[in-house]
């Protein structure tokens, strides 16, 4: 199957904003959701994309309607695919 160009970046970019707005330490998030500090490491830095349970706990623990999450994606993918 054809990839996204940069979702990785753009989900990353998501994901760090959110839980900033959260403010949420990347421990606590983890805790929240009961992973890795490191799995959200590597989600932050572009290492990892999450499968789609992850994808909907996390928004959950964020408390970010997960259409809304996935609108800020498509958002932040908009500018990344013009280069």
């Amino acid at each position: 199957m054809k990839e996204v160009p940069h979702l990785a970046e753009a989900f990353a970019q998501v994901l760090q904003e959110a839980r900033v707005h959260a403010r949420l330490s990347q421990q606590e998030l983890a805790c929240e959701v009961e992973c890795a500090r490191s799995f959200i490491s590597f989600l932050e830095t572009r290492d990892h994309l999450p499968s789609l349970n992850a994808f909907l706990v996390l928004a959950r623990a964020l408390d970010v309607p997960s259409g809304e999450f996935l609108a800020r994606l498509e958002a932040r993918l908009a500018p990344l695919e013009e280069c």
